[in-house]
């Protein structure tokens, strides 16, 4: 063979070569070295399309809160994490006649098996051991949502869509790891996205309504201020309990906008119940997360009181338990800074944590607000009870003023009053009322 022909076919193998790795970074996730997205899916599809006699099983795995470890070890920490949970990933392919497998970006990874139930559990024990053991420096939670593929002509991303609503099932949830999709999942994602889309026109078209439950002492038989609490008075839904929107508001932030549409609504009824001489006791609004890290907190609240010519001591700030809990040193400041401005502050929630003593012992709040729904129902051989005692003693050693809410019934209202609790609220008492009915309830105090 001549020398140029030689040179030819060495040419020729070079760029095969060359495009051959073109073609594989195309096709790989660089760190790991696994399918990236759109070969992982390409492959899927082939892989369930050739085998239309086997049950599939489509499984989404992440970290819960892997920026974390990202922040805190730093992202070289956090590749080699990937990579640890690359190699078991892979060993799917060990466990199961055939599979594809993928990383689809930052801390998730896809692997599609043959639905053996007992192979498909101990794989995934096997793995969430591995990532629990990974590192004592830090604990590793994963998620594993799992859409068994009962319709074989739904395209993959549709498939990977349920099994991550599926993963996002177990966030959250102690020594919970896995999660099955199911088609409730789905309504509920269309529900969450209604919403969602409805949100701002009904800001704006003050569909939002606030709400006053009364607070009522217990020493002085009356009425003593009240909570605003918020309702969507939805055109087509009706009413939506705040139980279904304020956690996707929590999510996607427009919980500060709501926050301030309650903050100024319940000053201009306080400033209308001034002004006709009703004499309005303190009211409680709620400060959500999103809000208790803004750094124009004070300032805002400050203007608002301001705007309305309202002594800041009439318009008392509830922050939850768990807000202290993400960065204690952040809401110190941020406790003191209200108050130096005459705010109240309450510590709401006070009992369903697990840090509630340290938190007291460093965050000077003015009261504490504690739910019954906190103490366990049925028997209890009186643990429960013991438990609120300790709780009301501790807060009076530190001068603090406790307020039971959630108080449904009279055995309740009694029990609290045996023990000198100073303040409670619940349907007992009085429900959630409208603007006007709390000011007719503050018009026949003025006349008692």
């Amino acid at each position: 063979m001549s020398i140029k022909l030689r040179l030819k076919n060495i040419i020729g193998r070079s760029e095969i070569n060359a495009l051959e790795r073109i073609k594989y970074v195309a096709d790989h996730d660089q760190l790991t070295g696994l399918y990236n997205r759109n070969k992982f899916f390409e492959c899927t599809r082939k892989l369930i399309d050739e085998h239309e006699d086997t049950l599939f099983a489509f499984i989404h795995c992440d970290i819960d809160r892997f920026r974390l470890v990202n922040s805190y070890f730093g992202e070289e920490e956090g590749d080699k994490l990937i990579k640890f949970m690359g190699r078991n990933v892979k060993q799917a392919e060990k466990r199961f006649p055939f599979c594809t497998y993928g990383r689809i970006e930052s801390d998730v990874f896809c692997v599609v098996v043959p639905y053996f139930e007992d192979v498909v559990e101990k794989a995934i024990k096997d793995f969430t051991e591995a990532l629990i053991n990974y590192n004592p420096s830090y604990y590793i939670e994963p998620s594993f949502g799992i859409y068994i593929i009962d319709t074989r002509n739904t395209s993959v991303e549709t498939m990977y869509s349920r099994s991550a609503m599926a993963a996002k099932k177990c966030k959250d949830k102690y020594m919970t790891y896995t999660a099955f999709y199911d088609n409730g999942m789905a309504e509920e994602l269309f529900n969450k996205q209604e919403l969602i889309n409805d949100m701002q026109e009904a800001l704006e078209n003050e569909q939002f309504v606030v709400y006053f439950q009364p607070k009522y002492s217990l020493k002085k038989k009356a009425f003593c201020g009240a909570e605003a609490l918020v309702r969507w008075n939805h055109p087509r839904k009706g009413f939506i309990s705040p139980g279904e929107f304020i956690p996707i508001f929590e999510q996607n932030g427009f919980i500060a906008q709501l926050d301030y549409y309650v903050w100024e609504h319940t000053c201009i009824l306080l400033r209308k119940c001034i002004d006709l001489g009703l004499n309005p006791d303190p009211v409680s609004v709620n400060i959500s997360r999103v809000n208790m890290y803004n750094t124009r907190l004070v300032e805002i609240i400050s203007l608002l009181t301001k705007k309305y010519n309202l002594p800041n001591s009439i318009l008392n700030l509830e922050l939850t338990e768990s807000a202290y809990m993400d960065n204690p040193d952040t809401m110190i400041k941020i406790v003191m800074a209200l108050q130096k401005k005459g705010f109240v502050v309450m510590m709401d929630d006070f009992g369903s944590g697990y840090s509630s003593l340290n938190t007291l012992k460093d965050i000077p709040v003015d009261y504490l607000k504690v739910d019954m729904k906190f103490l366990p129902t049925g028997k209890s051989n009186g643990r429960s009870e013991k438990i609120l005692v300790s709780v009301v003693k501790m807060a009076k050693l530190l001068d603090l003023p406790v307020i039971v809410e959630g108080v449904e019934t009279e055995e309740q209202k009694d029990f609290l009053e045996s023990i000198s609790c100073e303040y409670v609220q619940g349907y007992y008492f009085a429900r959630p009322m409208s603007p006007m009915d709390y000011e007719e309830i503050l018009r026949e105090s003025v006349m008692a």
